[in-house]
């Protein structure tokens, strides 16, 4: 007797043999007790259960409901720096950091670029402020000329 599972771990579907007492998934490798799996389909002809699984090349709804779906973004304050060391003309490299402190609320603080830069952060200002890139309507607070 086989059956198609859910992997717990990726959310993959597979077929799993019943005689067994437990499998390892292809893709992730998370092990799973075959008589603690949600069984989805079972049948004793494989070729039936892919058949099930796939047919009209479409997923099943039941393995479309259920997989992992990604949760976050990547981490904002990360791509900021990695952008920061990707991009190598230094005007560039200070136009995106502005753009990206004023994408959300149209101005930024020096405690902001702080957050991103902890260590080069006065120079970062300093040089938006003398390229022209930035200017301080307030005291204290920057914006995208």
């Amino acid at each position: 007797m086989f059956a198609v599972i859910l992997c717990s771990g990726c959310g993959n579907p597979r077929m799993i043999d019943l005689t067994s007492t437990a499998s390892r998934c292809p893709r992730c490798g998370k092990s799973v007790e075959h008589s603690r799996a949600k069984i989805h389909l079972r049948s004793e002809d494989q070729g039936e259960l892919r058949a099930a699984m796939w047919s009209l090349n479409s997923t099943p709804e039941f393995i479309k409901d259920n997989k992992p779906k990604k949760t976050s973004s990547p981490d904002p304050i990360l791509k900021l720096q990695r952008d920061f060391e990707r991009i190598s003309d230094p005007e560039q490299r200070l136009s995106h950091v502005a753009d990206s402190l004023c994408a959300k609320s149209g101005h930024f603080t020096k405690d902001d670029i702080r957050t991103v830069f902890p260590d080069t952060f006065e120079d970062i200002l300093k040089g938006m402020l003398e390229l022209g890139i930035v200017f301080e309507p307030r005291a204290g607070r920057y914006q995208r000329i």
